[in-house]
């Protein structure tokens, strides 16, 4: 982790570095404890680090993950506690929105679940997050896109470091595209769309 979160601060301090200046203080051991037994998992070590170097950012300026913001502890659980309410609201609703996995087996083909834990947003309702219920062909822990408007759930990466590292190849090796004042929106790759989960989805589906 410690490479990877080396990598994050070169690349956003050369190319945008009011992100750097837009991400809070590390999170607490104790904080990140609390948000654990809020939602009922342990976390992976992983993102424990990642949440001990920065938690999360501000929103003064574009998401650090390609324009989607870098949700705070306090942010994923008041993220994770407005889908929770809607399960415990509606229990059906599994059963009348459902979902698809985009490799069967890999994520439950259903519309939202307790445990599914988003540390991305985009405003809108959608998520980047990890999986501690996958399919019976995925693996716990794995990163997938969820949300009010991703019907279709895709792996991302089996793991969270995986994520980040998959994540940063992409930026250093060119796959990008920042404004002329270098602090607005950079949510555009290759293949070029108007959202990062879009572009994901066509990543995705080019290597079947």
């Amino acid at each position: 982790m410690k490479e990877i979160l080396n990598r994050i601060e070169i690349w956003f301090n050369e190319h945008l570095p009011k992100v750097l200046a837009d991400l809070n203080p590390g999170a607490t051991e104790s904080e990140i404890e609390s948000l654990e037994n809020q939602i009922g998992i342990q976390l992976p070590m992983s993102f424990r680090e990642f949440y001990k170097w920065h938690n999360g950012q501000q929103g003064k300026t574009t998401g650090l993950f390609y324009g989607l913001e870098f949700l705070s502890l306090e942010g994923i659980f008041e993220q994770w506690k407005t889908w929770s309410d809607i399960i415990d609201v509606d229990e059906t609703i599994n059963e009348e929105i459902g979902g698809k996995s985009h490799i069967p087996g890999k994520v439950k083909e259903i519309y939202i679940n307790k445990k599914w834990i988003p540390f991305v947003h985009d405003w809108g309702g959608n998520h980047i997050g990890i999986d501690f219920d996958p399919a019976e062909r995925g693996r716990v822990g794995q990163v997938i896109n969820f949300g009010r408007d991703e019907d279709v759930k895709f792996v991302l990466a089996d793991d969270f470091e995986s994520f980040l590292n998959w994540l940063m190849t992409q930026l250093e090796s060119g796959n990008y595209i920042v404004d002329s004042e270098g602090y607005g929106s950079f949510n555009t790759m290759k293949p070029e769309t108007e959202h990062f989960l879009d572009s994901v989805k066509l990543i995705y589906q080019s290597h079947l």
